[in-house]
């Protein structure tokens, strides 16, 4: 399914156009998060306007909003299912590159490389940055080079991430000896990487599932169906 999809973007001038955006919003919100991922981490502050990024990603979606639909205006008889899926895959790298903005904010507010928090699960929260870090690759290739390979690890790595975040939230509303500012800072890393790589895998099953099965596990029983998240 995908292969028709992408013949169909770059075989046509407004949506071929659509995908270069798509590809270039992917580079972007990728390398925003690795700026963010340094700060949050290490506490290097980035030399680069985040939030000035983050508009730059809003102005290529609306870019590509406005040639797909000016695609559709201009050839009323093509499948539209081609453009539909496009503007889906934005939408979540919009998202993702929000969440990913968030993240910043939480850098900026504790003030303090999270390594060097007292959080006595720190080592697998940094597993979690650093399973997003490793998922905005496998995203860019799997989306970019229609590397299905790919596309499934993001899945199979969203469904050992998400677990995680939540075994982590719910042990602090039990386990007293952290500090407040601590436990929040945890909580909002789980809840933004949760989020950033639940919209990564998004754009990943693109490339494996049929349209209608975009963030659910396909084995082709609709019987069977489990979101992915």
């Amino acid at each position: 399914m995908f292969d028709r999809f992408m013949e169909a973007w770059r075989s046509k001038g407004l949506l071929n156009q659509a995908l270069e955006k798509t590809q270039q919003m992917i580079e972007t919100v990728a390398k925003t998060y690795s700026y963010v991922r340094e700060y949050l981490l290490h506490g290097v502050k980035p030399d680069v306007d985040i939030y000035g990024r983050d508009r730059f990603v809003n102005h290529l979606n609306r870019e590509i909003r406005r040639l797909i639909a000016e695609h559709l205006v201009v050839n009323p008889g093509d499948d539209p299912i081609a453009g539909l899926v496009l503007l889906n895959v934005n939408i979540d790298l919009e998202r993702a590159g929000d969440f990913t903005k968030n993240l910043y904010e939480l850098a900026n507010t504790y003030a303090a490389p999270i390594v060097e928090s007292k959080y006595h699960r720190l080592d697998e929260l940094l597993a979690l940055v650093e399973l997003v870090k490793e998922d905005f690759g496998l995203t860019r290739k799997a989306f970019s080079e229609f590397d299905s390979a790919a596309a499934r690890q993001v899945c199979d790595n969203h469904r050992k991430l998400a677990p995680k975040t939540t075994e982590l939230i719910n042990e602090l509303f039990v386990f007293t000896e952290v500090s407040v500012r601590d436990a929040v800072m945890a909580v909002l890393v789980c809840r933004y990487t949760k989020r950033i790589n639940a919209h990564l895998m998004n754009v990943a099953s693109t490339v494996i599932n049929p349209f209608d099965w975009v963030s659910y596990q396909y084995d082709g029983d609709p019987a069977d169906a489990k979101e992915l998240d």
